[in-house]
């Protein structure tokens, strides 16, 4: 057993990767359970399935709590915030660190005539470990990776897990099994969600969903671009697909665009008249992912565009004209991106700058 990290030890840090999971870690299912006097449970697993290998909670919890019954003496100022992160490895080590986080304010209760002091933190208890030889994945995991398991307890007091080693977390578990594919309503006042069948039981998502690995997703952009020396506006309207790798290390973003055109100009009378060019448009990007989340923005090492003019006004356009568009720049919602229009093959070469402003 390795004990370190109690206050005032400089060697052991929160960040120590030592009590975290690897960077490779996806968790794609994360709840939420929420126990008497504001204590909870928070549930982490790389997929569903793993569910079934940790129904019987209470066992879990008494090895842990043999395991640190020698640091009781560590644990006993009740006017200390303290967090005990417990991790179990492949080889079957249990990994302990103990964190002490002192008030940096005094807070007090009257009571019966007398002066407390009053205790505003809670206790913080991570349980992380490794399930060995685990089923066959439903979720988006790598099945060549090994697969984690993360519960987290945030407690008025850490002696309160006591309580809950009853069959109470085991129950809780067995009814979120049985019941996840059924109705989980939203919450109101939060985008996040409960289970119908026992509504202390919730999650950000429904059936505890973490960031998709796989979606479709409306597109719609205003732009700015020059052809020749006209001044064209356009706007993009279209869908885009997001696949990821089984790390959501990397993601790819086919996409398929329509983008017509507006020329203007002035008739024999004065009047303006309005010529209205259409291309559809195929998109292709790729590139990493930040935090293991497909959704976030982040910047694509390979981004491709290539359009066809599908109807046509005016003359400003020959038959057969593409516009091809390769790289960009993006500033949060702006993206500049580089083009050429031709027609046929290569013939008449326009270079552009497109300006998107996206929604």
């Amino acid at each position: 057993m390795l004990l370190a990290g109690i206050a005032g030890n400089l060697c052991a840090q929160s960040g120590d990767k030592t009590f975290d999971v690897p960077d490779y870690v996806i968790f794609n299912r994360k709840f939420t359970i929420s126990l008497d006097n504001k204590n909870k449970m928070e549930i982490r697993l790389s997929d569903i399935k793993d569910l079934d290998r940790l129904a019987n909670l209470d066992s879990l919890l008494e090895v842990f709590l043999n395991d640190i019954a020698l640091l009781k003496d560590s644990l006993t100022d009740e006017l200390i915030g303290i967090r005990i992160d417990y991790v179990t490895d492949a080889q079957n080590r249990k990994k302990i660190r103990l964190l002490q986080y002192p008030a940096t304010g005094s807070a007090f209760v009257v009571d019966k005539g007398g002066l407390a002091a009053l205790r505003t933190a809670q206790d913080t208890i991570h349980i992380i470990g490794i399930l060995i030889n685990p089923l066959k994945p439903v979720d988006k995991t790598d099945p060549n990776r090994p697969r984690y398991y993360h519960f987290s307890f945030y407690l008025n007091d850490w002696t309160d897990i006591n309580n809950y080693m009853n069959g109470e977390l085991n129950a809780k578990i067995k009814t979120l099994q049985t019941n996840l594919n059924g109705k989980w309503p939203l919450i109101k006042g939060t985008s996040s969600h409960y289970l119908q069948k026992d509504n202390t039981i919730s999650a950000e998502r429904r059936r505890g969903h973490s960031a998709p690995g796989d979606f479709l997703t409306g597109y719609i952009a205003i732009n700015a671009q020059n052809y020749k020396n006209l001044f064209v506006p356009s706007f993009s309207l279209g869908v885009r697909a997001t696949l990821t790798n089984k790390d959501r290390s990397f993601k790819r973003q086919p996409g398929l665009l329509w983008e017509p055109h507006f020329f203007f100009s002035r008739d024999a009378q004065g009047v303006i008249k309005t010529y209205r060019n259409d291309f559809i448009t195929l998109l292709y990007a790729q590139g990493g992912t930040k935090d293991h989340d497909p959704r976030k923005e982040f910047s694509f090492s390979t981004h491709l565009s290539f359009g066809y003019l599908v109807h046509s006004r005016g003359e400003y356009f020959d038959k057969n004209s593409f516009r091809w568009g390769a790289g960009q720049v993006q500033i949060l919602k702006t993206v500049i991106e580089p083009a050429i229009y031709f027609h046929d093959f290569f013939k008449g070469v326009t270079p552009s700058i497109k300006i998107s402003q996206s929604f």
